[in-house]
């Protein structure tokens, strides 16, 4: 018996300790609620024997629910999918469980995060109990204050009830720098024309920190469209799979200021495959600063059991400068030209009420960024493009046929084409090797 004593007494200790997460209270509430409709029969033994069965429950095994319940991030099954279902399924992650409440009564609640060499992902509850949730102008900008720095968040998900009284999020974070051991949540809600700012300080457990699994250098390039894509670097980790990489240099992009060649990439395709599959992407971005222009892309974790690693580029689309002018006839058919291997045909060219029109076929993803037409040796800017009309081929090429629209009229037409968007395909593929 005193083994037992100590024990309980030992566990009671360790129950006074725990804090139970925000919705607790209201779950236990729903629960009883649900329990008192029912009917029991009335013998005096029964309470006794309840209570004695709640108190073996409460100090027999309630140390392990609270800590599974600690772990595991509940409610979010809406925004979780995938890898990052199954970490949460194995407690994978850092409980917080603090809130910050507004005058209004909007409440925010830190449940958890997720760390790795990747990302930090933060979940949270926003409750409105007036049922307002998306009438408020909240929680933007929301960022995360370190010791020297301040993170900026990148890209976020959420999933809102149908009594738009609770929401639960998601957002996504830069790791944060290995010294920072404080971070503070900060965030505003916006009401009647008045801001009111929040925050939620919290630690950070690097213990529970994931890390990475695979992380190594590329340095492999790809030649295409007279300019030369390199990957710089592969890091996995347990929640995604980022490649980094640089397509010019600022020494390439001011070469190219200077000789009037600029290019300014808008979007690339990119495909990794993991045991021959293909894994699913997530996002993408591309950015023209002092390091040149860079890109990142991420996918999902790669599987456990990684045998072979490939990357494929499937496209490129990007903006050029062009400078190129081409003589027109009125009533001119069926003129074709070639820019920068884009075809490109002038299928017509007539006046009416007093302005010029020019009608144009071309590829579905050709799209003249800036273009004029002199007259008479005067620039006419573009009105509008009108009867967009697009017609695709038995080889699945789609043509897009348009009419452009320039004021005034004359004898000597030349069209100037300056800037041309265009995507290309492409079927390039990068073999990573695991073994090094």
């Amino acid at each position: 018996m005193p083994e037992i004593e100590n024990m309980l007494k030992k566990q009671g200790k360790e129950f006074n300790h725990i804090e139970p997460p925000p919705e607790m209270e209201e779950r236990l509430r729903t629960a009883l609620e649900s329990t008192a409709k029912r009917k029991h029969p009335r013998k005096m033994w029964f309470p006794k024997a309840a209570v004695v069965i709640i108190a073996l429950f409460l100090f027999g095994y309630q140390f392990d629910t609270f800590a599974y319940y600690g772990k595991k991030l509940l409610g979010y099954d809406q925004v979780l999918t995938g890898t990052l279902k199954e970490l949460n399924e194995l407690g994978e992650g850092q409980s917080i469980g603090k809130s910050y409440t507004f005058k209004n009564g909007v409440s925010v609640t830190l449940d958890g995060i997720m760390l790795d060499d990747n990302q930090m992902l933060v979940f949270y509850t926003v409750k409105d109990p007036r049922g307002q949730m998306d009438e408020s102008d909240f929680l933007i900008p929301m960022s995360l204050k370190g010791l020297f720095k301040e993170y900026q968040m990148q890209s976020g998900q959420g999933d809102m009830n149908e009594e738009k009284t609770e929401m639960k999020n998601m957002f996504q974070f830069q790791p944060p720098l290995f010294f920072e051991r404080k971070l503070t949540l900060s965030f505003s809600l916006e009401e009647n024309n008045q801001r009111e700012f929040g925050e939620i300080p919290f630690s950070l457990d690097w213990d529970k920190a994931m890390g990475h699994s695979i992380r190594k250098p590329l340095r492999n390039v790809l030649a295409v469209d007279g300019i030369k894509i390199r990957f710089d670097s592969l890091t996995a980790s347990p929640t995604t799979t980022v490649i980094k990489g640089q397509i010019q240099s600022i020494w390439e992009l001011a070469q190219d200021k200077m000789k009037g060649e600029r290019i300014r990439p808008e979007n690339m395709g990119l495909k990794l495959l993991a045991n021959g599959k293909e894994v699913p992407g997530q996002s993408s971005g591309m950015r023209t600063d002092m390091k040149g222009i860079t890109f990142h892309q991420e996918f999902d974790a790669l599987p456990r059991d990684l045998q072979e690693l490939q990357l494929q580029l499937v496209s490129f689309a990007a903006d050029h400068d062009v400078h190129e002018q081409v003589e027109l006839n009125i009533k001119e058919t069926e003129k074709s030209l070639e820019i920068l291997g884009q075809k490109i045909v002038i299928n017509e060219v007539f006046h009416k009420n007093g302005d010029t029109f020019i009608k144009i076929t071309t590829e579905e993803n050709v799209l003249f960024t800036q273009i004029d037409l002199i007259i008479d040796n005067k620039k006419a800017d573009l009105i509008e493009t009108t009867s967009d009309q697009y017609d695709k081929k038995p080889d699945g090429t789609i043509l897009h046929t348009r009419i452009l629209h320039f004021p005034g009229s004359g004898s000597k037409l030349e069209l100037d084409i300056k800037s041309m968007k265009y995507e290309k395909k492409y079927d390039l593929t990068i073999d990573i090797p695991l073994d090094s």
